[in-house]
């Protein structure tokens, strides 16, 4: 999820092409009205967003006993807020921009596919 749609629509792309489904959200606090956490593989989020940032999102589902795995894709270049996230349990932590293989790679690797060398 993230605030900027065209950041949403360009990652929803690139995993249709990889035939992965994505339901995109414009942030957090949507995410947590509208779907059922326990239906979903993997969450890529933002950490700046209005209402609920990334972070807080990671707490929250972690407070519910959710272990979905988070990867994070964010401007922020701050090691105390990479730091927070990792400690929160993420899978994955880039900065924008991430390249499309890297980013497949997590995601394959947080969905139990394996990386590159998992083809």
């Amino acid at each position: 999820m993230d605030d900027d749609g065209a950041v949403r629509e360009a990652l929803c792309d690139l995993l249709l092409v990889e035939g992965l489904l994505a339901r995109p959200f414009d942030g957090a606090a949507a995410f947590l009205a509208q779907a059922d956490v326990g239906e979903v593989d993997c969450i890529v989020t933002d950490v700046r967003m209005p209402e609920i940032d990334g972070l807080e999102l990671q707490a929250r589902l972690r407070a519910q006993g959710s272990s979905v795995p988070v990867i994070f894709i964010t401007s922020s270049v701050a090691d105390s807020t990479r730091a927070q996230a990792m400690r929160g349990g993420a899978t994955a932590w880039f900065t924008k921009p991430v390249a499309d293989q890297a980013l497949l790679d997590a995601l394959r690797r947080a969905l139990g596919q394996g990386g590159r060398s998992g083809r």
